[in-house]
């Protein structure tokens, strides 16, 4: 009678989310993330109506209502995947998108594997960019910052869950203000490569935007003052000056119409087009400019 229940419990919960459009891979994963641990995506395959026990049984029902509220996957979960890994995620954190793995597919074209780069990543959020980075690049080190200290300690966790503690440290840093006697101690050597993703998205846009994203990430993360491009603005000066050596390269990911804007922001302080790639901007698969190159001059 009790594995009746607890197997209609699952149903119950598929055929909630099914009729409020739920897509099905969503209502796989709080299927899986309701067991302890969490069943693995084979074996939810292979035993999708595997029985839960009284407390996953209560734990599916939690995890059900909060998607139903609105909630993103990635907070009912507490895990994102990012460069096939994955990452835990907190409120204080940007979920991870596919569209930011451009970013380390265009690192990749810059350098070959074995170089023993230093990798700055501003505004690290969940440390999905530097660890992505470092796991690709087994001779780099890198530095993660952040302004949120609750995000540091999610970007902490995660590089040490894939083994990159020892090869990255974490800094409370406000990208808005980098002052040299403060950034000393950190930036020298300066870099080979800085990695940012930094908040791009106007107050203007927010009406257009999914609701999810408005009420539930952080603000701080997402939004920028004119039109979006204050933080490229405020990060011209620090990287040339004290944060990239000579010949090094940023990368950023920018939003939809910005790439020309930041390419211009960015030739106008004496950055330069790559010497190693043919473009300043890369496309996504969908041919949206995405992420912009620049290189200080060698």
């Amino acid at each position: 009678m009790q594995s009746r229940r607890w197997l209609s419990t699952i149903r119950r919960a598929r055929r909630r989310l099914a009729q409020r459009g739920v897509a099905a891979s969503d209502i796989n994963v709080l299927v899986a993330h309701a067991h302890d641990p969490p069943l693995s995506r084979e074996s939810l395959f292979l035993h999708p109506d595997k029985l839960l026990t009284p407390a996953e049984s209560q734990r599916l029902e939690d995890l059900t209502s909060r998607r139903l509220a609105g909630e993103p996957l990635a907070y009912v979960t507490g895990v994102k995947e990012f460069w096939s890994l994955p990452f835990k995620v907190t409120k204080d954190t940007l979920i991870p998108r596919p569209d930011s793995e451009l970013l380390i597919d265009t690192l990749l074209n810059l350098h070959t594997k074995d170089d023993p780069l230093r990798i700055l990543d501003i505004g690290t959020g969940t440390g999905c960019l530097i660890v992505a980075a470092l796991a690709e690049f087994p001779n780099a080190t890198g530095v993660a910052i952040d302004i949120s200290p609750a995000a540091l300690q999610v970007a902490r966790h995660n590089a040490d869950t894939h083994g990159m503690a020892s090869r990255m440290i974490c800094i409370e840093q406000d990208m808005r203000r980098f002052d040299r006697d403060m950034t000393l101690h950190w930036a020298t050597p300066p870099f080979d490569v800085v990695l940012c993703n930094p908040p791009y998205i106007s107050m203007d846009e927010v009406p257009w935007m999914d609701a999810h994203v408005v009420l539930h990430e952080p603000h701080l993360a997402l939004f920028a003052d004119h039109d979006g491009l204050a933080l490229y603005s405020v990060l011209r000066s620090p990287l040339r000056d004290q944060l990239l050596r000579p010949g090094g390269h940023v990368l950023f990911e920018v939003g939809f119409a910005q790439a020309a804007r930041v390419v211009d922001l960015y030739k106008g302080a004496s950055f330069i087009q790559s010497t190693r790639l043919d473009r300043m901007v890369v496309q996504d698969v969908q041919g949206i400019d995405r992420v912009v190159v620049m290189q200080t001059r060698p």
